[in-house]
C-alpha cells in the first residue's frame, strides 16, 4: 500500500520521555540563510526496544493473550530557522505467542515544513496512522511497547477527539493540514488554519468519517504574561459505513452534519513553570437530514494546566465538544478530562503516567431509512471510557535501559450501539521490556 505523505507546517513537539524508550527528539537551532532548499544538516535520533506483553480480558471476560513485540522510532529535525522541518516515525510487530493470534503491525508518521519569512508564517504538516485498535497511551498509542510519557501523534477520531474505543479490525487514519500566520504588529496577529482528515475502517467492522475544517482567528498579546483571541470555526463531516443490528443485516448508509462555532481564547503564563489555556463559545450543529441530526446549539469548552520543569512534567485537561464518532456512531458530542505526569527520579529511574475520562452522546437522533426497514441504528448510544496507563524505567548504561509498565481500560456502552465494533469491559496490559537509545547524531558531522 503505497502512501503520499505531504510536507508540513509546524515543528513537532514531544514532551519529556523516561529511558524506558527513549523517544527521539530534535531541537531546531541554526540560521539557515537564502531561500532555496534547506541543508540537509540536522538531527537524528532513534530508538529499538523489545516487549513481552500480557493482556487480560482483551477479548472476552477471563481471556488471557501473550506477545512479543518489536519496535522502534526514528525523528530528523533540519537546523534552518527559515524553512523548519521534522519528522517523526514509530512503529513496529506484534507476534502472538498463542494460536489464531496471528501477528499485526502498527505504524505512525508524522512530517512538517515550515517557511518563515519577515510577518508571514507558513506550512503545512501531514500525520498518517495505521493500527489494530483504537489507540489510547503513549506515542504509537499501542499499549506495553514502553513509550509512555511522550506527546501521542494525533489523528482523526483518536483520543483525545473521538472518545469511543474500538477492538478488532485493521483501521488507518490520515490528517493533511495547514496554516498561515501574519503579524500585523508587535502584539497582533491573524491567522488561519485548515484540514481534511480521514478515518477508515479495512476490514469494513467501523464508520468510515471523513472531516474538513477550517478556522480564522485574531489573536493579541496584551503583555509578557497574558494573551487573547477570537476565533471562527467551521467543519464538515461524512460517515459512510454498515451498522450490523440484531434483525437488520448490514444496511449501508450515508449520513453527514456541519458545525460552526465561535470561540473567545485566554493564555496566561502563571509562573515560569505553570501556564493555564482556556478557550470556549457556542458550537451549532446542522446536518443534512434534521430528522437524523436535529439542529442543536452546543458549548465547545478547551481548559488545560501545563507544568513543566528539569525533571517533572505533567499537564491536566478538560474538552467538551462535537467529533465524527470514533467509527462506532456517525457523530458524536464528548466531554473529555485527561491528566499526564512524567518525572526523573534519579540519575537512572523515571517515571511515567497517563489518565483519560471520556462520556460521548451520539447525535443520531433517528435511524437512517433504508429498502429493508426502518429498525433504529445507534440511535443516540451513549458510551462512557476510562483508560490508563504507567510506566518505571530504569537506565543500564549509556544506551541501554529496561522498563515495566502496567495499562487498563473499560469501556461501558449502551444497549443501542451493543452490536457495533466498539469495546466493551475491562482489559488490562502487563510488559516488560529493554530499549537500546544511542544520543542523537548530526548529519553535518559526516
Amino acid at each position: 500500500m503505497k502512501i503520499w505523505l505531504p510536507i508540513s507546517m509546524m515543528l513537532l513537539a514531544l514532551s519529556a520521555v523516561s529511558p524506558g524508550q527513549a523517544v527521539p527528539t530534535a531541537v531546531v537551532s541554526n540560521t539557515s540563510s537564502g531561500w532555496g532548499m534547506p541543508a540537509l544538516d540536522g538531527t537524528v535520533h532513534y530508538a529499538l526496544t523489545a516487549s513481552q506483553l500480557v493482556q487480560l480480558g482483551a477479548n472476552g471476560s477471563g481471556d488471557t493473550t501473550h506477545s512479543t513485540t518489536l519496535s522502534g522510532n526514528v525523528s530528523y529535525a533540519n537546523t534552518s530557522e527559515a524553512l523548519p522541518f521534522s519528522m517523526l516515525y514509530s512503529g513496529g510487530v506484534l507476534f502472538g505467542n498463542l494460536s489464531g493470534q496471528g501477528t499485526t503491525t502498527f505504524q505512525n508518521i508524522t512530517v512538517s515544513q515550515g517557511l518563515i519569512r519577515g510577518k508571514w508564517v507558513l506550512g503545512v504538516s501531514n500525520s498518517f496512522s495505521y493500527l489494530p485498535q483504537s489507540p489510547t497511551t503513549g506515542l504509537s498509542g499501542v499499549p506495553g511497547v514502553g513509550d509512555l510519557g511522550t506527546q501521542p501523534i494525533q489523528v482523526p477520531g483518536e483520543p483525545p477527539v473521538g472518545g469511543v474505543l474500538t477492538y478488532s479490525g485493521n483501521r488507518y487514519s490520515n490528517t493533511l493540514s495547514g496554516n498561515i500566520e501574519r503579524r500585523l504588529t508587535g502584539k497582533t496577529s491573524l491567522s488561519g488554519m485548515g484540514s481534511w482528515s480521514v478515518l477508515r475502517f479495512l476490514d469494513n467492522n467501523g464508520l468510515d468519517t471523513t472531516q474538513i475544517s477550517g478556522s480564522v482567528s485574531a489573536n493579541h498579546r496584551i503583555d509578557a504574561r497574558n494573551t487573547i483571541s477570537a476565533s471562527a470555526i467551521y467543519s464538515t463531516y461524512t460517515t459512510n459505513g454498515t451498522l450490523q443490528e440484531v434483525n437488520l443485516l448490514n444496511p449501508l448508509y450515508a449520513t453527514d452534519f456541519q458545525t460552526r462555532g465561535l470561540n473567545v481564547g485566554y493564555t496566561r503564563l502563571m509562573t515560569r513553570a505553570l501556564t493555564l489555556n482556556a478557550s470556549a463559545g457556542p458550537q451549532w450543529v446542522n446536518s443534512s437530514s434534521g430528522v437524523l441530526i436535529p439542529s442543536r446549539v452546543n458549548l465547545a469548552a478547551d481548559v488545560g494546566l501545563t507544568y513543566s520543569r528539569k525533571i517533572i512534567g505533567a499537564n491536566v485537561n478538560y474538552s467538551r465538544g462535537v467529533n465524527g464518532g470514533g467509527g462506532v456512531q456517525p457523530g458524536g458530542l464528548s466531554d473529555i478530562i485527561s491528566g499526564s505526569v512524567s518525572r526523573s527520579l534519579s540519575r537512572v529511574w523515571t517515571t511515567s503516567a497517563q489518565a483519560v475520562y471520556s462520556r460521548t452522546s451520539g447525535l443520531l437522533a433517528a435511524a437512517p431509512v433504508t429498502a429493508q426497514t426502518t429498525t433504529p441504528a445507534s440511535v443516540n448510544g451513549v458510551t462512557e471510557t476510562f483508560y490508563c496507563g504507567a510506566q518505571l524505567s530504569r537506565g543500564f548504561g549509556r544506551y541501554w535501559s529496561g522498563w515495566v509498565s502496567y495499562g487498563a481500560q473499560n469501556q461501558s456502552i449502551n444497549n443501542s450501539i451493543v452490536s457495533q465494533n466498539a469495546f466493551s469491559g475491562f482489559s488490562q496490559t502487563f510488559a516488560v521490556g529493554i530499549t537500546f537509545a544511542p544520543r542523537a547524531t548530526r548529519l553535518g558531522q559526516f
